[in-house]
């Protein structure tokens, strides 16, 4: 998805006249993304004994698998000649593109995320040897961390006949994140930040379980 950045981003960063800066991927995309739901209802015996022990289950799931949203490496710049210090980085010209994320697992890149010789500060243009032009680097150029995800659910339901006929009484379980794998947020993308390239937290919660009791009549 590309997009213009003043529709598609919370901040307009960089030289505003420039069409190269101000198309990019928008801040919400995300390359690839599936999400499965489905709900498996086991069958019930006919038999009353066994119905009332293997009956009425149900089982679902929710497994979500999506690429990181797009992100933008910013350059606060008080130097900036044209007084516009929200900006962008300047790409030092070393790393192909695909190449700006440091490789390996992404545990092992929770403080360094980025590849920090890929980026610099714009470079001088003024007469004082001080001021400086616009970052070149353009909108959503690096991906954020993956994320995976399974949500699951344990049902029984049970049938009354009390109050009236079709009444029922179920037993719910629900499980979010299930398998409790840590979900990383989005690291620091600020270029002149201390912090650049750091992750500080996470997206999704650690494993939460859940018990209802639900009561139809």
């Amino acid at each position: 998805m590309c997009e213009d950045p003043i529709a598609g981003n919370a901040l307009t960063l960089g030289d505003q006249n420039s069409a190269h800066q101000r198309w990019g991927r928008a801040s919400f995309d995300r390359a690839q993304r599936f999400v499965l739901s489905t709900t498996w209802m086991l069958p019930s015996p006919e038999r009353a004994i066994e119905n009332a022990f293997l009956g009425g289950w149900s089982f679902g799931g929710i497994a979500t698998i999506q690429s990181g949203s797009a992100l933008t490496i910013a350059d606060t710049n008080s130097k900036n000649v044209f007084g516009i210090s929200e900006d962008r980085a300047q790409l030092t010209g070393r790393c192909a593109p695909g190449k700006y994320v440091s490789s390996g697992a992404l545990e092992s890149r929770l403080n360094n995320y980025f590849n920090k010789s890929c980026f610099t500060t714009p470079p001088i243009v003024g007469a004082d040897g001080v001021g400086t032009g616009f970052g070149d680097s353009a909108t959503g150029i690096v991906s954020g961390p993956p994320q995976a995800s399974l949500d699951l659910a344990l049902s029984k339901r049970v049938p009354l006949a009390w109050p009236h006929d079709g009444s029922s009484l179920e037993v719910r379980a629900e499980f979010y994140n299930a398998l409790n794998h840590p979900q990383f947020a989005d690291p620091n993308s600020n270029f002149t930040s201390p912090t650049f390239g750091v992750i500080t937290s996470t997206s999704v919660s650690a494993r939460v379980g859940q018990v209802a009791l639900k009561f139809a009549f």
